[in-house]
């Protein structure tokens, strides 16, 4: 029993008895595969059977793993995910990519253009989309190939469509079973004389036909078929009756006919059956122009194949509308399950064919991975987090991801600085730091721990700030004061912007509430704009729902810190920092938002329920 895959169903020869609607197209689809078999074994091929769902179009699909910190980032957020990404690649990793979510801070901007080292990708979120899911490098039809030929291609890639594509990549339709069969019913409707666009040049392909003579080889027509399969006089009367300069002519080993298809110029007469044509008829039909084809087929292949000689393009579908790799997956899920091969090609914004996504992808996981660092709870992460696994976390913060469905590398240490943890596996694995990634690493310490003056700072932190300067010829002294100056030009920047810089959202219990955090060299200017700063937290914090946000002004030259907030008044009755003002609070020898500050709110909330 033949069995042949048709849009998402298997149909048997003996079930066309009960199915009359789709009888056609499916008897269509059954005698091109026969078509496809016999031409395979006849040139010693073997040709696949149009059974299997899988495509060629899925194979291997790398994934992407993205090194990003936490929104809002900071220098050492950046800097160590461009460190660690590097440490990955040299390590064999080489799709590992250093990403961000935030935009880059003055200080950071400062460190990377200094060392001229490239920020990282920017990516806003990670809500999944099109590109996250897609197979990449899909195969692709050019649309002036011969039909047959991409039907070849779709057959024994077994896809379930193909895209039709300019010169340039563009797509112009795509080609399914569906509409190829549609097309082909209307082809060879015996109510209607079928008329088919195609050339001389394309015939020869479709047949491997022997060219005799040729005219106008490239040039597209509007063709009929005629087969000479009537006594000689009732041919004569037919073919006079037909539109002779568009006439394509099948005939085997008869010169009568051979000669008098000639005569009246027929457009192309195609001799079957692989036999010859005289010297003679030769010279007549370069006199009379008309192209002679030698198919090595009988009639009836040469007239099928004929009719798929047709350039691809006239048989796409373009009522089908390609998906963006920039679309959201839960905006197209619609298009793609209306698409009759469950399966639509992707384009970028210069409709070039970059992919294809499929129903099947969408049961697969995306081809993007994540390693987190510098942070570990899912309220300071890209948005869209939870849909991809996370492969590693390297933090030293306080604990408080959420479970994972995978097990992971999880690297949390008490050290005063992410950069610490990254530089001490480089020396784990024994891989040299260039000289560019040491001097970042070094510009993440020490901005993380205020020069190594910050309540977090380890003797860990302090050996290898040494051994980093060692390596750069940099003054921990002099590189550091340059970085906190560079800082300290926030105090210039919008209010809004300075509250972005490094602000980060905590939780505690029911309670969530947001930190940020600046340095300056001198309190003066940031005090000059109080009342602009306590009006943009009071935004800050409608706009969050937070109990408070607060900003954390920290002066490097005196190591002390003004906290500024704005948020429930009953929490913020309980606090007991000096005030310098309303709304104001002097944090002397306080300079770790996350050992010094972070701890004293949590236990206020906790205290005040």
């Amino acid at each position: 029993m033949f069995r042949v895959a048709f849009p998402l169903i298997y149909v048997d020869r003996e079930a066309l008895l009960f199915y009359p609607s789709c009888t056609s197209r499916i008897r269509i689809i059954l005698h091109t595969q026969h078509i496809i078999e016999m031409n395979a074994n006849n040139s010693g091929r073997k040709s696949p059977k149009l059974t299997s769902p899988r495509s060629a179009q899925h194979m291997d699909r790398e994934k992407k793993v993205l090194v990003i910190g936490h929104k809002n980032p900071d220098t050492d957020s950046i800097v160590s995910a461009i460190a660690y990404a590097e440490l990955k690649q040299i390590m064999g990793f080489a799709n590992c990519f250093a990403a961000r979510c935030g935009n880059v801070n003055l200080q950071t901007e400062y460190v990377l253009m200094r060392f001229e080292v490239p920020p990282p990708e920017f990516i806003n979120e990670l809500i999944p989309k099109v590109k996250y899911y897609m197979s990449h490098m899909p195969t692709t039809v050019p649309r002036d190939i011969p039909l047959w030929h991409a039907l070849e291609i779709l057959n024994k890639g077994n896809f379930k469509m193909l895209p039709i594509v300019d010169g340039e990549g563009r797509l112009q339709s795509i080609l399914h079973f569906n509409a190829f069969a549609q097309n082909m019913l209307k082809k060879i409707d015996p109510n209607r004389k079928g008329i088919f666009p195609t050339s001389v040049s394309h015939m020869v392909k479709t047949l491997g036909a022997q060219p005799v003579v040729i005219f106008e080889e490239e040039t597209i027509f509007s063709a009929q078929i005629v087969v000479a399969a009537y006594e000689f006089d009732a041919f004569k009367e037919h073919l006079d009756a037909m539109s002779l300069p568009n006439t394509i002519v099948l005939v085997g080993n008869r010169r009568d006919v051979h000669e008098y298809v000639i005569e009246r110029q027929s457009r192309v007469l195609v001799v079957t059956g692989g036999s010859s044509v005289s010297r003679e008829l030769k010279k007549l039909a370069e006199e009379k122009r008309v192209s002679i084809l030698i198919s090595p087929y009988d009639t009836s292949t040469t007239s099928w194949l004929t009719l798929y000689s047709s350039p691809v393009a006239h048989t796409g579908d373009t009522a089908l509308k390609p998906l963006r790799e920039d679309d959201y997956i839960g905006t197209i899920k619609t298009q793609l399950m209306e698409s009759v091969s469950r399966s639509l090609p992707v384009v970028d914004r210069n409709d070039k064919v970059i992919g294809i996504l499929s129903q099947s992808d969408l049961m697969r996981d995306p081809h993007i991975e994540i390693i987190m660092v510098d942070h570990n709870e899912r309220a300071q992460a890209i948005d869209g987090i939870e849909h991809y696994r996370i492969q590693e976390i390297i933090d030293h913060h306080r604990l408080g991801n959420d479970h994972t469905n995978h097990p992971i590398i999880f690297i949390n240490k008490p050290v005063g600085s992410t950069s610490t943890i990254i530089a001490t596996l480089f020396q784990d694995y024994r891989v040299p730091m260039r000289k560019e990634i040491a001097s970042i690493l070094l510009a993440g310490i020490l901005s993380d721990t205020l020069i190594l003056h910050s309540a977090t700072t380890t003797e860990k932190d302090r050996h290898m700030a040494e051994f980093l300067s060692s390596i750069t010829d940099l003054s921990i002294d002099t590189f550091g004061k340059n970085i906190m100056e560079a800082s300290s030009l926030v105090a210039h920047e919008s209010v809004d912007y300075i509250l972005s810089l490094d602000m980060k959202r905590f939780g505690e219990g029911k309670f969530a509430f947001t930190v940020s955090q600046v340095e300056v060299v001198t309190f003066k200017e940031i005090m000059d704009r109080k009342d602009d700063i306590l009006e943009g937290l009071e935004r800050l914090q409608g706009r969050t729902g937070s109990l408070f946000s607060a900003l954390m002004v920290t002066d490097i030259t005196e190591l002390d810190s003004i906290l500024f907030i704005k948020g429930d008044r009953f929490f913020i009755s309980h606090i007991r920092y000096p005030k310098m003002d309303e709304h104001v609070y002097l944090l002397k020898g306080i300079l770790s938002r996350k050992k010094q500050l972070i701890p004293i709110l949590t236990e206020i909330i906790r205290n005040s329920q």
